[in-house]
């Protein structure tokens, strides 16, 4: 069976990877901060029976990225997806992302998240994805992290920068990984119904943003490689 990695695996996006990739019969490492915390990952490995394996991993925590690399050693993983990341302020303190009242702290620990986290991640399991048959990298991104995409001028600079230093970092990532074979994407989900990110008034249904991204994803090849693609298969200038 074929093998996914998956983190930040406990809610919204993840989770719904998570069930997709389970029905349809592939061996899923399920990824969270806090596997005893994650009641609804938990209860859906439980239901499972077979097949996905909880795995504590923080991507804030280097640590214990090089522990869950230590776990799954020698193990062949077809496709990694880093999908772990936080918005940062938002709501009734989304100014704190904004010209003039910059909270620098926070901007940090999104950088640090969303940027620095797929970087140690894909560093940690490279040499497990290298060993595969599909080997692929995935980095959830954003078209925020567009320069060219209107809504790259929303006023969320710890957001909109980290997911735009992602993206070049999954370009460097597939020059970097060419040689061994490994085909690297960016993958912008759209405005996804989702508690933890999109919020009710977005206008992409969770399950639908999940099946598109994992048939971009089935379909990409090494010419793909370094692309950023929306959930649709559409390219994302950036």
């Amino acid at each position: 069976m074929p093998k996914v990695l998956i983190t930040g695996a406990n809610r919204g996006i993840g989770l719904e990877f998570v069930r997709q990739y389970a029905a349809d019969g592939w061996d899923v490492i399920a990824c969270c901060r806090d596997p005893a915390g994650a009641a609804a990952l938990r209860d859906f490995a439980t239901a499972s029976q077979d097949g996905i394996t909880v795995t504590a991993l923080d991507v804030l925590d280097h640590a214990t990225v090089d522990a869950a690399a230590e776990t799954h050693r020698d193990e062949p993983i077809d496709v990694v997806i880093n999908n772990a990341g936080i918005t940062g302020p938002k709501g009734d303190v989304a100014v704190q992302q904004k010209f003039g009242d910059m909270d620098y702290e926070d901007w940090v620990r999104v950088f640090r998240t969303n940027t620095l986290g797929p970087m140690k991640v894909s560093e940690a399991f490279a040499a497990n994805v290298a060993a595969s048959t599909q080997k692929k990298i995935v980095h959830i991104s954003s078209t925020i992290g567009s320069n060219v995409e209107p809504v790259a001028q929303a006023q969320v600079y710890c957001y909109g920068t980290s997911k735009a230093a992602l993206n070049k970092v999954s370009t460097l990532m597939a020059g970097a990984l060419r040689t061994r074979g490994v085909t690297v994407l960016a993958m912008c989900p759209g405005h996804v119904k989702d508690a933890g990110m999109g919020g009710p008034g977005a206008d992409v249904e969770l399950i639908d943003s999940i099946a598109g991204m994992r048939k971009v994803i089935a379909a990409a090849g090494l010419a793909d490689s370094g692309d950023f693609r929306r959930y649709n298969g559409e390219t994302v200038a950036f």
